[in-house]
Parts: structure tokens; C-alpha cells; sequence
């Protein structure tokens, strides 16, 4: 019975064993045709079938490596890549035959365009093109490409040229119709883009008109980070809505308001916020008829700036703060400071802005 597993080797005592099947598999894959892997040693019998690839004329080799490119095309996006590395190959063989170099390059834009190198296969394309400016596939590959990259325009051009050699190219000009839809669809965007930047622009210029007619002053602290929140304009009555924070420094503790009409007084938003007691007022002290408004301005005097307090009514709108000469909207957010009335907190608090 013959020996499937390899040779048999003497036995000590005279008879034979045979070698393991892992031996022989690895006997086996020191054979370049069985090679399942490469060898980390050298390997002569391996190093010699290598050198043959790259014997005989410039042309042959760059066919034969073409013709190893489309193998790999052809059996699946697991061998794209030595697909392109073979037709890469082709094209360094120095090969002066443009009909070979001509189909790597179209060949190697097939493979670039399933894998969506988009940028690789318009260079390929170009260069086959330069070669051949009929080359109808360098043409149908390249719209494909700038479709896919939103080119529209340019895939338009490269699908007209091309329908100019095959005018009955039926891929060409389904691909042709979806540039066209593609194309209406980004022109619809656009159009609903400007619509929209239009309406922007005259949104803020409409806004910085209310605030110059108001003679409301804002500053901007460098490096402040952009609130979500900000002034704008009521479509209906054109009045200001402002987002607003109330401080109480006795407690740390704040409210923010994101909606504050320029109409509304400051009372109207205390007996709001103060309708229950704050979980914080554990004192119960902080109720609307027992709260005191102010807000904090620099005065200058000289070079020196000092930071000054002013009282206002809980009966004042906001639209009458904001205008007052001194007062200042920093970054986009009104803020006022809210203290209980004749406590000991307010007394020193007070004292700090008398200096």
C-alpha cells in the first residue's frame, strides 16, 4: 500500500515509520508550487521562479504582469489590491508598447474606482486618455469618479466626450441621466442655500439695526466661548427677546432666563421664579417684594477703572436697562445681580463697590 503521508524512514529495529502529516506539510511548503506562505530564509528554488517573472522583453513582462493584474480583478476585492500592485508592475516594466500601458492604467482606475480612490483614478484615466483619446472606458470611468466626488459638471464633460466616440454607449448614458438628476438635485441645495444665507443676512442686519436704534451697547470678551443662546428679534411684534442671567451672590447660585422680552419688567420674572420658594432660600428671604435689582458697570476715571454698582426699579423693562448710557451687554448675555433687601449680606456686599 502506498504511502500517503510521506517517505518511510528505518526504524531502529529494522522495520519503517512514516512522517507525521505536519512534517510532510511543511516539507511540502518548501516547494515554490506549494508554497503556501512565504519563507523567512532564503530560498533558492523560490528566488529562481521570482527572476524568470522579470525575464525576456520590456513588452512580455509588462503582460504577463498585466495579465496577473486582471486575475486578481477578477478574483475579488480580497486581491484589489495586488491587482493594482501588478499592473503597477506592468507600468515600471519600461514597456514601450502604449496599447499595454494604455489597459494598466484604465485597468488599475477599474480597481481604484471599486475602491474608491477617486483622485487615483482620475490620474490614471488622464494619463490613459493622453495615450489614447478614444479610449472610451478612460472616459466612462473618469465620470464615474467625478460623479461620486460631486464634480458634476466635469463628469457631464467626460460622459459628452465619450458618447461623442460611442454615441450609443448604453452605460455611458445611464450614467450620463445620473449626472443630470445629480446635478438638479445639488442645484435645488444651492438654491435653498442662498435662500437661506439671504434670509440670515437680513435677520442680523435687521438686528444690529434694533440694537443701534436702542442705543444698546455690547461688548465681546476675547476667547469667550459662543453661547447657544442669543438676542433676537419677535417676527410679530419686532420686539427684542434676550436671554438673561440672574445672579444671587449671597447663595452662588443663578437663574437663566432664555426668552426675556425687552417689554417685560424685572418683576414680572421674580414673581415667576420666586412664586414658590428657591430650594436654596432656606432662610425664605428671597420673595419679589423683598429683593433688590442691580447691575455692574466700569467707571473710569483717568487711568484707573473701577467697578461700580446701580440700582434698578423691579418695575423698569429690560428695554429701558439696556439703553441706559451706562449700561453694557457682555458677550451677547444682560446680567444682573440680585440681593435681599436691607440684610447683612447686602451691606457687605455693597461695600466692596464704595471704594
Amino acid at each position: 500500500m502506498s504511502n500517503v503521508l510521506g517517505p518511510e524512514r528505518p526504524k531502529v529495529d529494522g522495520g519503517f515509520e512514516r512522517d507525521s502529516e505536519e512534517d510532510f506539510l511543511k516539507q511540502m511548503n518548501k516547494v515554490p508550487l506549494f508554497m503556501t506562505e512565504l519563507p523567512e530564509e532564503e530560498n533558492d528554488a523560490l528566488a529562481a521562479l521570482q527572476s524568470l517573472i522579470y525575464e525576456g522583453p520590456p513588452e512580455e513582462i509588462a503582460e504577463n504582469f498585466k495579465n496577473q493584474g486582471n486575475e486578481c480583478f477578477k478574483a475579488g476585492k480580497s486581491q484589489y489590491q495586488d491587482a493594482i500592485n501588478y499592473y503597477t508592475k506592468a507600468l515600471e516594466a519600461n514597456c514601450q508598447d502604449n496599447t499595454i500601458i494604455e489597459a494598466c492604467l484604465t485597468n488599475r482606475a477599474a480597481v481604484n474606482l471599486e475602491l474608491q480612490n477617486y483622485r487615483k483614478v482620475l490620474t490614471d484615466c488622464a494619463k490613459a486618455i493622453k495615450l489614447n483619446p478614444k479610449n472610451i472606458k478612460a472616459f466612462y470611468r473618469s465620470a464615474k469618479a467625478l460623479h461620486a466626488l460631486d464634480k458634476i459638471d466635469q463628469a457631464l464633460d467626460c460622459c459628452e466626450h465619450g458618447l461623442k466616440i460611442e454615441p450609443n454607449n448604453l452605460a455611458l448614458q445611464q450614467l450620463e441621466e445620473t449626472c443630470v438628476k445629480r446635478k438638479e438635485v445639488l442645484e435645488q441645495k444651492a438654491k435653498i442655500k442662498k435662500e437661506h444665507e439671504r434670509k440670515e443676512r437680513e435677520t442680523k442686519e435687521a438686528l444690529e439695526n434694533a440694537i443701534k436704534i436702542r442705543n444698546i451697547k455690547m461688548e465681546t470678551t476675547p476667547n469667550t466661548p459662543i453661547s447657544p443662546h442669543s438676542v433676537h428679534i419677535d417676527t410679530e411684534t419686532q420686539q427684542l427677546i434676550w436671554p438673561v442671567f440672574f445672579l444671587y451672590p449671597e447663595y452662588k447660585e443663578s437663574d437663566f432666563i432664555e426668552a426675556f422680552n425687552e417689554e417685560n419688567t424685572f418683576l414680572d420674572h421674580l414673581e415667576v421664579i420666586f412664586e414658590q420658594l428657591a430650594p436654596w432660600d432656606i432662610e425664605h428671604k428671597y420673595t419679589p417684594d423683598n429683593l433688590q435689582i442691580y447691575y455692574e458697570y466700569t467707571l473710569s476715571t483717568g487711568n484707573e477703572k473701577k467697578q461700580k454698582l446701580i440700582r434698578i426699579g423691579k418695575n423698569c423693562t429690560l428695554k429701558e436697562v439696556l439703553s441706559h448710557p451706562k449700561y453694557v451687554v457682555k458677550n451677547g448675555i444682560p446680567s444682573f445681580i440680585i440681593l435681599q433687601r436691607q440684610g447683612k449680606f447686602q451691606e457687605e456686599f455693597l461695600v466692596k463697590y464704595k471704594s
